[in-house]
This record gives structure tokens, C-alpha cells and sequence, in this order.
């Protein structure tokens, strides 16, 4: 019985041994060049399990601040996500990082949250050439005559859930709805999706995706992180579908005019310095990120808005009276363009945004409209 356990007891030695030193080894390796203060936990895992249960626990910020009081309250070292990182802390970091970027830091994506994004073959890509090809897209499609575009839809699509999943209750959570509508708004700017149950479907694989970004970067079947990357796999592979679609629209010449084109379409047919255009799969890895980076910062700041301006009705009562007179100012602005010529449309939008900053009461409203 004892010759029959002694091979498998000389692996588990050997495996131990061979843990302990590549411990030391990663050990020593950190020791030899001078870092902030900190610890980066485990190998592999690092701190993500303390990280991932403060936000659980709805306190992600204890995390942050325990190491602030541990070890600096400037800069301090940690790791999550599988890889080392340095945490700027207070207003001088967040001008240092604002400010140097390209010089002293530089755009830049965990592995593991790439892996869930981008295309396997695209996981090691530059995520300094990413961010620049990227860029490219943004200012055509930020510009002001595509914005006079994007309102209507933006004030149509919150009437719209506004009268469905709010009016006909007394109470509502509203972070999860803010989160919809979100999402549902992104999918018709980036890509032009209309129906209902084509959004849904493509929220449910994002709900996994954004579940993945701050879990214990395990992948095994079964974790959050591996259905992560399976709803990241599932929503490019859509993506593709969409844009072989949308090919033909462009061949059939069956598209809107340039000032309602989508992103996805725009980043279609843009071609570069030297005349070449994006892969299928480049703006698919690029979509999913947008989607990523804009979705819980914007409902988040909604949510805080309303939960603001429910904590103080003085704010409130300001906001909703600086609501009602733009809402007269614009309608009244809306009759003499209809009256008098419709290209003054935009001249109208653009009065509507200069008149505001002047009353000191509408100074609320400012932060609103931007979210």
C-alpha cells in the first residue's frame, strides 16, 4: 500500500518545491529595483480576492483606503488582475496621470481584461497604437453637427423607458435602470440597433463581461471569469455579424446621411494615411471597449445625480424649475424655426446650451445634460 502512494507523495513534494521557488525567485526579482510602498499579495491571483470582496460587500473603497492608511497617501503599490500596478492617490496623482500621459504613463489594459475583449490574436497588440487608431474615429464622430443628431435620440430613448420601467411604480432601483438605458442608448449610436430583443440579447452577454472585468482572474469553467470570456467571445462574434450586414446596406447604398451615420459604419469605411481600412475584427475589439469604458462610469454618474438631488429637494427644486424654463426657452426657439427656416435648428440647440451658464439658477443643470 505504501509503494502504491510513495510516487504521488514524491509529485506533491516536487510541486511544492518548485511553488517555493519560483516564489523567491519572483521575490527577489521585485527586491532589485525600488517600487512605492505596498505588497502585491499572492503570485498570479495578487490582492484581486481582498478587491473583489470589498466590492461585494459594497465598500470597494475600503480597499483602497486601507492601503492609504498601510502605506502612503500618495502612491502605493498592489496587484489585480494578474498583473503589478502602482495606485495614484489624491488630486497630485490624478493631475500627474492626467498630464503625462505618453510621457510618464500610457494608456494601458490589464492582460486579463484584454483576454475578455479583444480576439485572441489581438491580446498583445500596443494598447498605445489601440488608443490612436481609435482616436481617429472619435472626433468625426463627436463633432458638433453629429451631436445635434445624437440629442433627439438620447431625450426620445429616456422618455421612452421613463414611461415604461419608471412612471408606473412608486419606487424603482435605479442604478440597474440607468445601466439599460445606457447600454441600449450605446448600441443605437455605436451600431445602430433599433430592436428591443437584439439589445437584450447582447446585454445579457455583457452583464458577464462587466461581472469578469473585476473578478479573480481564474479561467475554469465555472467562474466568473471564464463565462466572461465566453459573453466577450459571443458579443464579437455578433459584432462581425453586424458589420457583414452592414456591408451590404453600403454596397446597396442603403445608409443614412453622414450626420446620422453610426460608429461601426464610420469605422467601416474611414480608411487611413494609406488608404486602407479597418478589419472586421479590429473594430469589433474596439466596440466592445467603448462599450466597456462608457457603460458603469455613465450610469454610475446618474445614479449619483439622482440619488443627490433626492438627498437635497432644494437642488432639486432649481433643477426642475431650470427644466421647465429650457423647456420653454427651446419650444418657443423650435416655433420660430419652424416658422422662419429649419436650418436654424442648430442655431437654436446652440443658443439653448449659451443662454444657460447666465442663470445662476440653472447652474445645476449644466452637469445634468453632460452626463
Amino acid at each position: 500500500m505504501d509503494d502504491l502512494f510513495f510516487p504521488y507523495f514524491i509529485h506533491l513534494v516536487a510541486l511544492s518545491v518548485s511553488l517555493s521557488l519560483i516564489f523567491l525567485v519572483y521575490k527577489k526579482k521585485s527586491s532589485n529595483i525600488k517600487f512605492p510602498p505596498g505588497r502585491t499579495g499572492w503570485p498570479i491571483i495578487g490582492e484581486a480576492w481582498g478587491f473583489v470582496m470589498a466590492g461585494k460587500r459594497g465598500t470597494p473603497e475600503k480597499f483602497f483606503n486601507d492601503r492609504m492608511k498601510k502605506y502612503s497617501t500618495e502612491v502605493f503599490q498592489t496587484s489585480l488582475f494578474g498583473d503589478n500596478m502602482a495606485v495614484f492617490c489624491g488630486a497630485s496623482g490624478n493631475k500627474f496621470l492626467f498630464s503625462s500621459e505618453n510621457k510618464y504613463v500610457a494608456t494601458w489594459w490589464p492582460r486579463t481584461i484584454k483576454k475578455i475583449i479583444y480576439f485572441p490574436e489581438h491580446v498583445d497588440n500596443s494598447s498605445i497604437e489601440e488608443t490612436a487608431a481609435l482616436r481617429r474615429f472619435l472626433p468625426e464622430f463627436l463633432k458638433p453637427e453629429a451631436l445635434q443628431h445624437y440629442i433627439p435620440i438620447m431625450d426620445s430613448m429616456a422618455r421612452e423607458q421613463l414611461e415604461a420601467d419608471w412612471c408606473p411604480h412608486k419606487q424603482v432601483r435605479v442604478f440597474p435602470l440607468s445601466k439599460k438605458y445606457t447600454f441600449a442608448l450605446a448600441c443605437r449610436l455605436f451600431m445602430r440597433i433599433r430592436d428591443p430583443d437584439h439589445v437584450t440579447r447582447l446585454a445579457n452577454q455583457f452583464a458577464l463581461v462587466t461581472d469578469g472585468l473585476v473578478s479573480v482572474p481564474i479561467n475554469f469553467p465555472g467562474t466568473t471569469y471564464n463565462r466572461a470570456i465566453k459573453g466577450g467571445k459571443m458579443i464579437r462574434e455578433e459584432l462581425l455579424a453586424i458589420m457583414k450586414q452592414r456591408e451590404g446596406e453600403l454596397i446597396s447604398d442603403n445608409k443614412d446621411d453622414a450626420g446620422a451615420i453610426d460608429l461601426l459604419t464610420r469605422m467601416l469605411i474611414t480608411s487611413d494615411d494609406n488608404g486602407k481600412t479597418m478589419n472586421h475584427k479590429e473594430i469589433a475589439n474596439k466596440i466592445v471597449g467603448l462599450l466597456v469604458a462608457s457603460h458603469d462610469t455613465t450610469s454610475s454618474s446618474i445614479t449619483m445625480v439622482m440619488y443627490y438631488l433626492a438627498q437635497h429637494p432644494c437642488i432639486y427644486q432649481k433643477v426642475l424649475k431650470g427644466m421647465v424654463f429650457l423647456s420653454i426657452l427651446l419650444l418657443l426657439l423650435n416655433i420660430f424655426t419652424i416658422i422662419h427656416d429649419s436650418t436654424l435648428y442648430g442655431m437654436s440647440n446652440a443658443l439653448f446650451l449659451v443662454l444657460m451658464p447666465r442663470y445662476k439658477s440653472f447652474h445645476f443643470m449644466i452637469f445634468v445634460l453632460w452626463i
